[in-house]
């Protein structure tokens, strides 16, 4: 069943929350690997007040709840997942708007919008983000950044929602951002305030365009369904440190890590769940036996 849908013949734990609840949604289509298997329930809320009813239910049956944004660093098993995934899709969790000296953004929107409007807007600070794919929501939950910086670095506040529905805003000691980490993993994010610095808009133009130029030359080419596998750790690049190893040349039925650009996983035609997961867990074995790093994953195994 597609999603959006009303569920099928049998009663569900959603049935009387009035929201369209799907069954069966293959997951593989929401992920950047393009692998995985269907959700047994998922639904895309068109409100915070719909969305607020399934995590209440979910809390009250004890049912798994996974929040999937852009799905760019995503594992799905090829079983698929046994609860409700929640995609913030709707207008309501993707509205930008621009509110001097900071930007407001919806966790639905793309992160690489809420960039361009900054930028647009004199507005300095997230640029160097331009190159990051997803969400804003999985921008603050995973700390996106670089080089240039994260996004950590600018949150003033986050509005989350609790396992009871609850709406809450959390802001300053309640919140703690570290390397592609945050502690904002044990609730669904809504959006959030940024705090930016007033600059010249085509000075912010052309340092986006470069860190744009930049980004894409580091990416891998050629390929589509790939993933990041590893955090680089402290004083070196998970990139490096595979390639160290030997590990280029590590494949598994139809997925391989990509040898020009080592810490990508790249899930080829006919690909399964567990090629790329062994793939990592022999990147990492590599690494640590060779190397002797413990790589911590970039990528969520669901």
């Amino acid at each position: 069943m597609g999603r959006g849908e009303a569920t099928g013949a049998g009663a569900s734990p959603f049935d009387d929350l009035g929201v369209a609840v799907g069954e069966g949604e293959p997951l593989a289509h929401h992920t950047w690997l393009g692998i995985g298997g269907p959700a047994r329930w998922f639904c895309e809320p068109v409100d915070a007040a719909a969305l607020s009813r399934i995590v209440r239910r979910c809390r009250e049956r004890a049912i798994p709840l996974r929040v999937i944004g852009g799905g760019t660093n995503v594992l799905v098993p090829s079983a698929g997942f046994d609860g409700m995934v929640v995609r913030l899709s709707a207008p309501a969790f993707g509205a930008v708007a621009v509110e001097r000296p900071g930007v407001v953004a919806g966790a639905g929107a793309k992160l690489v919008h809420v960039v361009s409007a900054a930028v647009q807007a004199g507005l300095g600070g997230l640029e160097t983000l331009v190159g990051i794919p997803g969400t804003v929501g999985g921008a603050l939950v995973g700390n996106a950044g670089g080089r240039g910086g994260d996004i950590g670095d600018r949150v003033a506040a986050v509005t989350v929602m609790l396992a009871d529905g609850e709406v809450v805003e959390r802001r300053g000691a309640e919140l703690a951002f570290g390397s592609r980490w945050s502690n904002l993993d044990d609730v669904v994010v809504l959006g959030c305030r940024l705090d930016l610095d007033e600059e010249d808009p085509d000075l912010l133009t052309k340092r986006m365009q470069k860190r744009w130029i930049v980004d894409r030359a580091e990416q891998p080419a050629g390929v589509r369904s790939v993933a990041m596998m590893f955090k680089d750790p402290h004083g070196a690049t998970a990139e490096a440190l595979v390639a160290q190893a030997g590990g280029r040349d590590i494949r598994v039925g139809e997925a391989a890590v990509h040898s020009p650009r080592s810490n990508f996983v790249v899930a080829h035609p006919g690909c399964t769940s567990e090629d790329v997961r062994m793939v990592i867990e022999q990147a990492r074995g590599r690494v640590r036996e060779r190397v002797g790093v413990d790589l911590a994953l970039q990528i969520e195994s669901w």
